[in-house]
């Protein structure tokens, strides 16, 4: 009872944690279907039924098809996987031991008020060690006195529902009494918990297709949750509806052919008969009566969420201005920024760009910010065409902005901008490999993707919060307009057309550039820093420059911030080069 308990809070938290960094929420109800798998798999080993060929052949089928939900997701995150996963192992495993318990030991089975106070009790105790620990880290970071309140509520609503039904995602057994294996009761339950998930698939599902950033399922990821599914329960609907239909046809032929004992009375055989009938027979009345309606609300349910996931919102989409009328000096140039990073890594680098078919013509211009290095020495052992020396100062967004400044009138056509130290290396090549098109490409983000922010309080979950209305105020230079909504950029690593850089006006870049070079600008004083920590070569300013690239270069659609798939997933199932970046003119497949 106690393991069970503790693994119950520990997947509680873990769920929570998924919830806060998934971003396509019915996925969390997808993969629900790991808890089953992981349920029945001790149930097996433990000999909780009698084992059977059936039952080898169902978790056999069910394991591919939990992957193939996770498989087929675009938008997965590596907390998200570890804390979603690992939620649905330990609230599978401890349902099994749960059911283990009630079978061996039924007089051990604790009531449901000693559940919750065990549970309440693991779960403060989790929650002590994750405050005594700083962890997780960016929910701390984030924390400030007046969201107590809302923390509060948001906390005490999440107890009440974890008490009420031991889960948010997995229907638990909460009672005191448990169906015992192989019985009508078990197989209805069983049903009873798939159809509520069912129901909170399609609700979430509805729920989340029609917010900003809309969610979304392919068929192949559809598909292989519904068969997960029918793995999962195809055993005790045949008993629940068949062999109960059955059994009821049966015993309703063969009432005629029971012989009335001569020791009851007629009168008291009646009326004891009528007490012990009474109740299951409404019962089953309104069982028939109930079950109808929740299959219809099922299906209705369903036909909307698979109608609103298929089907196309339109977003309104703004055309970007554009410098059509400049001429380049030159197809394709890579820009990387580099301080102290091994030159090894560097030449590695340029060595696979140069590998892709679409960075044949590139130009490789790296600028170096460590002033004890040898230009000439790393432009030789890196093959670059060009190492440009440049102060300590501003981080990447300097070395952009420094460039962009300084070489307007003789950009490339389109500039690819990198640190030396690429993020995410196992994921980047792949993912811009597959999406750059060096005739086609407007403007290409290499980070996170499909971040959205309200341009008026513009702030994300690691902390940072545009605190001085420099977005709303840069859309308003930038097109004259206030747009709801913006795409923020991460990583300092992306694509840009000159056209897309030259369509606004190079004050813009000159000013941002300012405030980065210059001691004395606001960005580098009170009230503006807090108390942060603040240097000329590590600018706290440097984590709005990170996140600005989307805005100044106008690709905030809508379209982008939910088709574009995350780094690690790689390809949304159905999608196309245009999911993750905007084009200077109409794509031409």
């Amino acid at each position: 009872m106690v393991a069970s308990t503790g693994l119950q809070a520990v997947s509680a938290f873990c769920t929570v944690q998924a919830v806060l960094h998934t971003s396509n929420l019915p996925l969390l109800c997808m993969i629900t279907t790991i808890a089953f798998f992981a349920e029945s798999l001790v149930l097996y080993v433990f000999n909780y039924n009698s084992r059977s060929n059936a039952e080898i052949l169902s978790l056999s089928l069910l394991l591919p098809a939990c992957a193939g939900i996770l498989f087929m997701e675009y938008r997965l995150m590596v907390p998200s996987l570890i804390a979603s996963i690992l939620a649905m192992l330990l609230i599978g495993t401890a349902s099994a031991l749960r059911k283990l318990v009630a079978k061996h030991y039924p007089g051990d089975r604790a009531t449901r008020s000693t559940n919750a106070v065990w549970l309440v009790g693991m779960g403060s105790l989790l929650a002590f060690v994750c405050a005594v620990g700083n962890w997780p880290g960016e929910q701390w970071d984030t924390f400030n006195v007046s969201s107590l309140p809302l923390r509060t509520l948001n906390a005490l609503s999440t107890a009440a529902a974890f008490l009420a039904g031991g889960s948010i995602l997995f229907p638990l057994d909460m009672q005191s009494e448990s169906p015992l294996p192989g019985s009508g009761l078990a197989a209805t339950q069983r049903v009873r918990s798939v159809t509520s998930i069912l129901a909170m698939m399609a609700i979430i599902g509805c729920s989340t297709v029609l917010s900003l950033r809309r969610s979304y399922t392919s068929w192949q990821q559809l598909s292989c949750f519904l068969f997960a599914i029918l793995c999962v329960c195809s055993k005790d609907v045949y008993d629940t509806v068949w062999k109960q239909a059955v059994r009821r046809k049966d015993s309703r032929g063969s009432y005629d052919l029971i012989s009335r004992s001569p020791r009851a009375e007629p009168d008291d055989e009646e009326e004891c008969g009528t007490k012990s009938q009474r109740a299951p027979r409404t019962g089953s009345q309104s069982n028939s009566l109930r079950s109808p309606l929740i299959s219809l609300a099922l299906v209705m349910l369903w036909t909307a969420f698979i109608s609103f996931n298929f089907g196309q919102r339109q977003f309104p989409r703004v055309e970007p201005h554009l410098d059509l009328q400049y001429e380049p000096i030159g197809p394709l140039e890579v820009v990387i920024s580099m301080y102290k990073e091994r030159t090894e890594d560097v030449a590695a680098l340029i060595a696979k760009l140069e590998s892709m078919s679409q960075m044949s013509e590139a130009l490789i211009t790296i600028y170096l910010k460590d002033s004890e290095a040898d230009e000439r020495q790393i432009k030789q052992e890196t093959n670059a065409h060009e190492v440009i020396k440049l102060p300590n100062v501003g981080r990447e967004a300097e070395t952009y902005l420094n460039h962009i400044v300084n070489r307007w009138d003789s950009l490339a056509e389109r500039t690819v901008f990198l640190q030396a130290d690429v993020h995410n290396p196992r994921e980047f090549y792949p993912f811009f490999e597959r999406y750059f098109r060096a005739n086609q490409t407007g403007f290409l983000n290499l980070g996170w993707a499909g971040i959205l922010c309200n341009s008026d309080d513009c702030g994300d979950n690691r902390g940072w919060q545009d605190e001085t209305s420099l977005f709303p105020n840069l859309q308003s230079r930038i097109d004259d307009s206030h747009r709801e909504n913006v795409l923020l950029s991460y990583k300092g690593q992306f694509v840009v057309t000159a056209a897309r850089i030259r369509g606004i006006d190079k004050s813009i870049y000159d000013e941002l550039w300012q405030l980065l070079v210059d001691k004395n600008s606001w960005a580098h004083q009170e009230p503006y820093l807090q108390g942060r920590p603040d240097s000329m070569s590590q600018p706290w300013f440097g984590y709005t420059t990170e996140r600005i690239w989307n805005l100044l270069f106008q690709c905030s659609d809508m379209d982008v911030a939910w088709r574009c798939p995350t780094l690690l997933s790689g390809w949304r199932p159905g999608g196309s080069i245009a999911d993750c970046q905007c084009f200077d003119s109409e794509l031409v497949e």
